[in-house]
């Protein structure tokens, strides 16, 4: 009779002290915080920022990289994250952009797409000096050297 007791109470100990871990993790998966979204420019940009960091990494190796975003086409009419971040000389540098981009496919050889993507660099660093200068420096270190 006591050794069912003792299970018993066992038993119960186990179950007690595993109820408020179940409990614990049930509230955590409850309320979470609200985050701040990226704007729909500030995402294509990072997605740009990924691909020119892959980028890099292959053309370092002394290899041909393919650009094919459709992304650059959509910032021009992206919502940023504040209005005022865009303005008369935003599509300009948008287009500079594209156009940099355009000469990633057309360059003949590696050192071509090196130049070419160090252009696209120097687009990026350009616009946001009118624009968004938080950026620049990890801007700056998609240089290809």
């Amino acid at each position: 009779m006591k050794s069912k007791i003792i299970v018993l109470l066992g038993i119960g100990l186990f179950v007690a002290c595993s109820t408020p871990e179940k409990q614990g993790a049930t509230k955590s998966k409850g309320w979470q915080p609200e985050m701040d979204q990226p704007s729909e420019l500030a995402s294509i940009m990072r997605v740009l920022h990924d691909e020119a960091t892959e980028r890099k990494g292959i053309l370092e190796t002394g290899e041909m990289a393919v650009a094919n975003s459709q992304l650059i086409f959509k910032m021009i009419t992206a919502k940023p994250t504040e209005p005022h971040m865009v303005g008369p000389a935003f599509e300009p540098h948008a287009q500079a952009f594209i156009a940099s981009y355009g000469q990633l496919n057309t360059a003949e050889n590696v050192q071509g797409q090196i130049e070419a993507h160090n252009n696209l660099v120097k687009s990026c660093v350009a616009c946001h000096m009118n624009f968004c200068q938080g950026p620049i420096p990890r801007i700056e270190k998609l240089y290809v050297q």
